[in-house]
């Protein structure tokens, strides 16, 4: 692995071991103007106008801003070709076999996410379920306090007619 691509890999993870096929993506980070390559692309954020810097090789790419979060594309520089910075062959294949050990890897953690998402659905539902029955039983309580509320007046009134009876008696 040359030189540049175990710069960048420490520039994206700073205490990894190099990695014989794994070749990270062109790096971006914010941006401290003393370690600043002059061969990367500086610019700002268009939606929260964060400084950011990256690899020339990450022209033209797609990115999410580090402060937030919102995907950014990364300017090409005037007078730059995309193929002024195309990678030899060697590197490529390193890339794409990083690329798929990435998309497997977002693959896995889509199908988590996806049965995560189920047991909560199923959870929310079961809880929508008790919340419906106890609402039920709610409502059954109020009609009972009601109709003991409606009982207690008329034997009330029963007692009071009662007394009336015995004192007139």
């Amino acid at each position: 692995m040359d030189d540049t691509i175990l710069d960048e890999q420490r520039r994206t993870e700073p205490n990894a071991e190099p990695a014989g096929e794994s070749v990270p993506v062109a790096a971006f980070e914010e941006v401290d103007t003393d370690q600043i390559p002059a061969t990367d692309i500086v610019f700002e954020c268009p939606y929260c106008g964060k400084s950011l810097s990256i690899d020339q090789r990450g022209a033209g790419l797609v990115i999410a801003c580090t402060a937030c979060q919102q995907m950014v594309t990364v300017p090409i520089p005037e007078g730059m070709e995309l193929s002024d910075i195309d990678l030899p062959p060697e590197e490529q294949e390193a890339q794409l076999s990083n690329m798929r050990v990435m998309l497997g890897q977002a693959q896995k953690r889509i199908a988590e996410l996806t049965e995560e998402n189920l047991h909560l659905t199923e959870r929310v539902d079961a809880a929508d379920r008790t919340m419906a029955g106890r609402a039920r039983r709610l409502t059954d309580l109020r009609m009972l306090a009601t109709s003991i509320q409606k009982n207690q007046a008329e034997a009330a009134e029963l007692l009071t007619r009662l007394r009336r009876l015995i004192d007139e008696a």
